[in-house]
């Protein structure tokens, strides 16, 4: 026979059970014993047999109604759980947020930033998912990731986007003759060797532009894919190279660190976008999560504008 009985009736039978009598089980519920009675006498109808009896000790589970205990435990228990879960989605602490992130965020700035969110909603689960800016782009518009930071690119008219500019800096090696200068220009950098990332890389094409607007001529000895072997190449003493903030910043935190960060100008910037899709809801948790992240990534952007040391990165 399937069983069709109300939640309230297991509650009921579950506290009789541990109360072990029916008028404790009313006053532990705030109920008159006719009701806890008449309860119990709805479930043993539908079960289709007895569960307690009366002894000289009092009130007794009939042999079949031990075994329906535990089947109502297990059922309480997921009610309790279903609750807690609904709870957590309404407040915004419950399911998992994903969210990917360029290389050059990805191992300190977004911890950091999510540290900060789980100090404040400790019970939410989180998902840093590290990939190049193009498929963070794709998997946030697919619904896939719920939040993405990315470099600015084309192709982004899918999503709601948020600019930060943040201001890049050049990394001077030890040997470099332009150590000591407290802020390099464009010229300066005419005919010394550089380190770009890929040639189509919004870094590569703004440096190429400044230095084409002053008659420089551009040396490029060694190409990258990411702005921490660029900077790694820098402090090897292979050549110069603008850098974004927080690569820069962590670098000047190693010990083997040689190499100086120095304000270039004509001021550069490394786009960010922060993204999330157009066409796919946002949850509770990811509304709550975006105050954060914005003000993360609000602080680099301000940080940038200073010339930048391990004391004023910190700040």
């Amino acid at each position: 026979m399937k069983i069709r009985h109300q939640l309230r009736q297991l509650q009921i039978f579950q506290e009789v059970v541990r109360t072990g009598s029916l008028s404790k089980a009313a006053r532990r519920l705030e109920l008159s014993q006719p009701a806890v009675s008449t309860a119990i006498a709805n479930l043993e109808q539908e079960v289709g047999f007895l569960l307690f009896r009366r002894n000289r000790l009092g009130t007794e589970l009939t042999p079949e109604a031990h075994y329906l205990v535990e089947g109502v435990e297990k059922v309480m228990a997921s009610v309790k759980h279903l609750d807690e879960l609904s709870d957590g989605l309404r407040q915004g602490r419950a399911g998992k947020l994903i969210l990917g992130c360029m290389p050059g965020l990805s191992p300190t700035t977004m911890p950091e930033i999510m540290a900060n969110y789980l100090h404040d909603f400790p019970d939410s689960n989180l998902s840093l998912q590290t990939f190049s800016s193009t498929r963070i782009r794709d998997w946030v518009a697919e619904g896939q990731f719920d939040i993405g930071v990315i470099e600015v690119q084309d192709d982004l008219h899918e999503l709601e986007i948020s600019s930060f500019a943040m201001r890049m800096h050049l990394a001077v090696p030890a040997n470099s003759p332009l150590n000591g200068k407290p802020v390099i220009t464009a010229s300066d950098l005419d005919r010394i060797p550089l380190i770009t990332l890929d040639e189509h890389h919004q870094s590569t094409l703004k440096l190429k532009n400044a230095l084409r607007a002053v008659q420089a001529k551009c040396h490029v000895v060694i190409e990258t894919h990411l702005f921490p072997s660029a900077i790694t190449l820098v402090n090897a003493g292979v050549g110069h190279a603008l850098v974004d903030p927080v690569s820069a910043y962590n670098f000047l935190m190693r010990r083997d660190c040689g190499l100086s960060i120095v304000p270039f100008e004509p001021g550069i910037n490394l786009d960010i976008a922060l993204i999330t899709s157009r066409f796919h809801p946002l949850s509770r948790q990811c509304k709550h999560f975006l105050p954060y992240l914005v003000d993360g990534l609000e602080k680099w952007q301000t940080r940038a504008l200073q010339p930048l040391s391990v004391n004023t990165a910190a700040c």
